[in-house]
């Protein structure tokens, strides 16, 4: 009789341990793969990541979200430009997004690859053609492994930037636009959402984006509820 109650605990303690694998492997993954405006920041609250991974366990979507983001970094290589010299984009993909097989992967590029270093009538750091490439070139590897893409465009600037790089910017914008629609992922126009905040907030874009670059916290709440929105509605 002993012997088959010791048994029957086994059994139970396996059948437990079992479920509770397979419920930690139904956890989403999710990989925030971006530049400084996605990595942790000084005087950030909570980034887009955080927020994203609080909401879904809300919402009783279990997950786990990894942090990609890189501050200064465009989306090619340090040899296509080594403004800075640290690991890129293309250099640290493998490593900071496929060897995780996200279930969903969140790429924000394209400030840095716009940026004019010499000023105006300059060149952008990395040519639009090549940025487009990159993208793509990220968007079809994770398709490879079945993972799912949300295609953020580069954040709006606010007025302490130049004209000019306002409108070299907008050609990266587009592109993405584009690129998201031909490649049929998911797409969040974070020109379309700051906007909208912003043109009902008396504080204008200027509040959003103090340095008239990185959004401040309202921002990363504006992202984060576009792509748990974009999670929520797939994951029916």
């Amino acid at each position: 009789m002993h012997f088959l109650l010791r048994v029957s605990i086994v059994l139970l303690i396996v059948l437990l341990s079992t479920f509770s694998s397979a419920q930690e492997k139904k956890k989403l993954l999710i990989v925030t793969f971006g530049n400084s405006t996605t990595a942790p920041r000084k005087g950030i609250e909570k980034v887009y990541a955080v927020r994203i991974h609080e909401d879904l366990n809300e919402a009783g979507i279990a997950n786990n979200v990894i942090n990609s983001g890189v501050g200064s970094n465009h989306s090619g290589s340090v040899k296509d430009n080594d403004s800075p010299k640290i690991e890129h984009a293309m250099d640290r993909f493998e490593k900071a997004v496929l060897s995780h097989h996200p279930d969903w992967v969140t790429l924000n590029f394209g400030l840095n690859d716009a940026y004019q270093d010499k000023g105006e009538g300059s060149a952008s750091r990395i040519p639009l053609e090549a940025y487009i490439a990159n993208l793509n070139h990220f968007i079809t590897e994770i398709k490879k492994i079945n993972g799912r893409v949300i295609l953020l465009t580069p954040n709006p600037l606010s007025s302490k930037l130049e004209p000019f790089r306002h409108k070299r910017l907008k050609l990266y914008r587009n592109a993405v636009i584009k690129l998201a629609k031909s490649e049929r992922v998911e797409l969040i126009n974070s020109w379309k959402v700051f906007g909208k905040y912003a043109r009902k907030d008396p504080a204008g874009m200027e509040g959003l984006l103090p340095d008239g670059t990185h959004p401040m916290d309202t921002g990363h709440r504006l992202i984060a509820d576009e792509i748990v929105k974009i999670i929520k509605k797939r994951n029916r």
